[in-house]
């Protein structure tokens, strides 16, 4: 019997075109929930809604949304919860890569990686609050291994993890009180754009860069692996769970 954990249930989900997002989105989906996909590739969560609602029957909305800009990321929320009224769960996945040498890297790359990754999420958590507040919801964000060991020609991108890494702890220990879990997702290497479709970088250095998986049969993880940890951490299942990092990378890290 299939698992309905999430009948009932509205998840708003952004990055939701693509990758882990889009996996998630279908995950969930097929668990009952109503979902709202928020990208800027509108078109592209479209299609993931349409996929959503003719596989599982669900309701499943798309939204536009610029993680880049302020007001498109309270608009966004402002706009999930204009369609039902009610949100359940927010699963923040929208996210850039940026990798050189750091030497090489700008105040402005350094501002970009750090406004889509954590300053967005800021703006949406701030926004969604009391909406999570009144459901005793849940919030699950897409931090990385990167954000809890570091990563070699990245460090704009680690450190913009180590913070999602330090909101959800700290935001865990605030909300608590009101019933909202705060939970975070670490990823290893997964094959993805950014996880396995990336060129290398002139002149990097092989005995530093990211090993693979340890896992027997795995040179990388599939979205479905992120996503099964998502649809867990986002479930009532979990409901005693929050201030968690979930590492999900195959004994990438360990060892």
């Amino acid at each position: 019997m299939a698992l309905k954990r999430f009948d009932n249930k509205v998840v708003l989900i952004t990055g939701a075109a693509s990758g882990i997002g889009r996996a998630t989105a279908l995950r969930l989906g097929s668990e009952g929930a109503t979902l709202i996909l928020a990208d800027r590739n509108v078109e592209g969560a479209r299609q993931v809604c349409a996929t959503a609602a003719a596989q599982y029957g669900v309701r499943a909305d798309a939204i536009a949304y610029d993680a880049a800009d302020t007001a498109s990321a309270r608009r966004m929320v402002d706009d999930a919860l204009a369609l039902h009224g009610r949100l359940d769960c927010l699963i923040n996945n929208a996210g850039i890569y940026r990798r050189d040498h750091f030497a090489n890297q700008t105040g402005e790359d350094w501002s970009l990686v750090f406004g889509i990754n954590l300053e967005s999420v800021f703006h949406i958590v701030h926004q969604a609050l009391p909406a999570l507040v009144a459901s005793r919801g849940n919030v699950v964000s897409t931090a990385s291994t990167a954000g809890v060991q570091g990563i070699a020609y990245a460090a704009a991108y680690a450190a913009s993890k180590a913070g999602i890494i330090a909101m959800t702890k700290s935001l865990a220990t605030e909300y608590a009180p009101k019933g909202v879990r705060f939970n975070a997702i670490c990823p290893g290497r997964v094959r993805t754009e950014i996880g396995t479709g990336l060129q290398p970088i002139e002149n990097q250095d092989p005995d530093i860069m990211v090993k693979p998986p340890k896992l027997a049969g795995k040179e990388s993880g599939e979205p479905e692996d992120i996503a099964s940890a998502f649809a867990y951490l986002a479930s009532e299942e979990s409901c005693f769970v929050t201030g968690a990092l979930l590492v999900v990378d195959g004994a990438q890290t360990v060892g």
